[in-house]
């Protein structure tokens, strides 16, 4: 019988191109069979509440509650990290950030131990690759119109034509951007989604869609304050588009389905702790006959790898997905990263989640988990320069 033996957890940062510098622990559990290991990544930390976990003390607590577990006791995992960190009920819980590496190295080790990939443990593939949708983020001032347009097109020259663009800030810059890369690059670009943020009231977010619809994108999202099942409902009820949110527990997903406040769950496995408890959202989206995507807060290789495992094996998946981060950082922890080819975000071949840890590129970008963005918007907004 294999057990757990160790925990190990290496605090890391790595720069997006944009300059903002993000957070992750990559975690190894190591067990009593010799050169057994499996690996998870606790993603991208630099989100609010503004305060980073204490890492010795973390590897720890995990050590205290993994040591000498079989990992098939899936279980018996999952209970117990779900006593220790129970969820806070916001999207970027950091207690959910910690479940889900923990679990996602678990998986990695299922599959290992079993010789097969987190897709067949999973039940096996529906789609041979997740289609997904490259990020534009949020316009902070005049210039960034011009530069986003010119993420769009290097981007499109990529084999990228999906794309989601955050708005809410400032609108007026917003529909300027919407309407220059609709001009420039007409039908070679779909638009995936606005992406909100739950920043505006319901009624202020379908002033901006009714304003802007003729632009053409394929859906909103978080079109309402945070927790507001009233007002997505009120929003779906008068948008002419789908509205997608995320999920963060099982109980707001039932919310939002009580509540006919919804089209599209966003299921992220940072807001929801892991593969394990994803795949209860996924039962009620399929109950619910409400479509599903793969969220992210933009994972290193490890995070995307599991994210893909998860999306190419969810028939309610049907919705292009989320997760690009390892195009975003300059840097990562594998030896091969996550591929993308035409758009579509590649499984990586191999037993468990398919990548393997680089540990000389891991101490490249070894360092405490430190806050360098002062400015609080830029936190919110994920710009690594204020003003």
């Amino acid at each position: 019988m294999t057990r757990i033996a160790g925990v190990r957890l290496t605090a890391v940062n790595t720069p997006r191109r944009s300059g903002l510098e993000c957070g992750h622990v990559v975690v190894e559990l190591d067990t009593d069979v010799d050169g057994l290991v499996g690996v998870g990544e606790m993603s991208d930390f630099q989100h609010l509440p503004r305060f980073h976990v204490d890492v010795a003390e973390l590897e720890r607590t995990l050590a205290g509650l993994l040591v000498g577990l079989d990992p098939r006791r899936l279980n018996e995992v999952q209970r117990r990290l779900e006593e220790s960190f129970p969820q806070a009920g916001t999207l970027y819980d950091k207690g959910s950030v910690i479940k889900c590496g923990v679990d996602i190295a678990v998986w990695d080790l299922l599959g290992k131990l079993q010789g097969c990939a987190v897709a067949d443990l999973l039940g096996g593939r529906v789609r041979d690759s997740l289609p997904v949708a490259y990020p534009v983020f949020r316009q902070q001032r005049e210039r960034d119109v011009e530069a986003n347009l010119e993420v769009v097109a290097e981007r499109l020259a990529a084999g990228f034509s999906r794309f989601r663009v955050y708005v809410g800030r400032r609108l007026d810059l917003d529909e300027a951007f919407l309407r220059r890369a609709r001009d420039r690059f007409g039908d070679r670009i779909s638009i995936k989604s606005l992406d909100f943020s739950n920043l505006l009231e319901a009624r202020d977010a379908c002033a901006f869609v009714a304003r802007t619809h003729d632009v053409g994108y394929e859906l909103v999202e978080a079109p309402a304050r945070s927790g507001d099942a009233a007002g997505l409902a009120h929003a779906r009820e008068r948008l002419p588009v789908p509205v997608s949110e995320h999920v963060y527990s099982a109980s707001w997903a039932l919310e939002l389905v009580a509540a006919r406040a919804v089209d599209v769950l966003n299921v992220g496995l940072f807001a929801i702790g892991g593969i394990t408890p994803a795949r209860r959202l996924l039962a009620i989206a399929e109950a619910a006959d409400l479509r599903c995507l793969v969220g992210t807060t933009q994972e290193l290789s490890i995070g995307t790898a599991a994210a893909a495992h998860l999306g190419v094996s969810a028939p309610a998946v049907t919705v292009p997905s989320d997760p690009v981060g390892p195009l975003l950082y300059t840097a990562d922890v594998v030896a091969t990263p996550v591929r993308y080819r035409d758009g579509d975000l590649l499984l990586p071949e191999g037993p468990g989640l398919g990548v393997q840890l680089d540990h000389e590129r891991l101490a490249e970008v070894a360092g405490p988990l430190r806050w360098p963005v002062d400015d609080i918007t830029g936190v919110v907004d994920r710009v690594g320069v204020p003003g």
